[in-house]
Order: structure tokens, then sequence, then C-alpha cells
């Protein structure tokens, strides 16, 4: 483009063909940016319900396993009556 070109256009005309469109270019990476991180926040409490769940069951697991060792244990001082 001339120099000649560049100082014959307006104000309007600066504005729609180069501000609007990167104005907008812009605020459409924004939009994706924010819903990535959306989508990355809403998968968390997916995995920390996973993590409980797994917790929760090994939790249960070593309760019992503890009861039924204590339950045969001969050295349980409940089986010295």
């Amino acid at each position: 483009m001339s120099e000649l070109d560049k100082k014959s256009r307006s104000e309007r005309d600066i504005c729609t063909k180069f501000i609007t469109p990167a104005l907008l270019a812009a605020a459409l990476a924004e939009q994706r940016r924010i819903v990535a991180k959306v989508g990355e926040l809403m998968a968390a409490p997916d995995v920390l319900e996973s993590m409980l769940t797994t917790t929760r069951t090994t939790a249960e697991k070593l309760l019992a396993a503890t009861t039924a060792k204590l339950a045969v244990s001969p050295s349980n001082p409940l089986h010295a009556a």
C-alpha cells in the first residue's frame, strides 16, 4: 500500500478495515481461552469425586481387614476369656 493510500483513508475506513477485525479476533481468542479454562475447572470436581470414592473404598477395606485380624488374633485381649 502506498503512502498516499494510507493518508487518504478516513478514520472510519481504518477502523473498519483494521481495528475492528483485530478487536474481534482478540475477543474471540479470549472467549476460547475462557471456554477452555471453564472446561478444565468443570473436570476438577469429577476428579476429586473419583479420588474421594477411591479413598473411602480403601478405608473400608482397611477397616474390614483390621477388624478381621483382631477378631482371629490369639494375642487379642478379648480372646483371653
